[in-house]
């Protein structure tokens, strides 16, 4: 008996290791989803070679992504963004009544929601920070 119990030990730890490393190793389901979708076929080779390289996404399909409605140009998320380079931003926070008298702390790129936004940190005459997001559209959700 005193032999088998380190023998079903070491066993134990045995698989139990190599379950572990498996789930590690694993790429199945690690892989972020794509936001436009393929066109291309993948069932067999192409008659034409060119054909499936005309179907493959291009350089010049980026390009447009960043131009897409809502986004903001120069994103970069975690990036300090200086008031006087987005005008936009302050004459949407001024059209706001709630917002009109308050000093803008500090402005970065950040995501909401998957959404490019301006998060905003705004501070009122003694009062506490109140912070926000500003979309390109103009739109303001208050923080948290």
């Amino acid at each position: 008996m005193k032999k088998i119990l380190p023998i079903a030990a070491a066993l134990a730890a045995v698989v139990a290791l190599a379950g572990c490393s498996k789930r590690i190793t694993d790429p199945v389901g690690t892989a972020k989803p794509s936001l436009s979708p393929r066109t291309t076929e993948t069932a067999g080779p192409s008659a034409s070679p060119s054909a499936a390289a005309t179907d493959t996404a291009s350089p010049g399909n980026t390009a447009e992504a960043s131009h897409e409605p809502g986004s903001i140009t120069g994103f970069m998320e975690g990036g300090v963004v200086d008031p006087d380079d987005v005008p936009e931003l302050v004459a949407a926070l001024a059209e706001h009544e709630e917002y009109r008298d308050m000093s803008i702390q500090s402005i970065t790129y950040k995501l909401y929601e998957e959404r490019q936004a301006y998060y905003v940190v705004l501070q009122g005459e003694g009062e506490a920070t109140h912070p926000v997001y500003v979309f390109a559209d103009g739109s303001i959700i208050p923080g948290m």
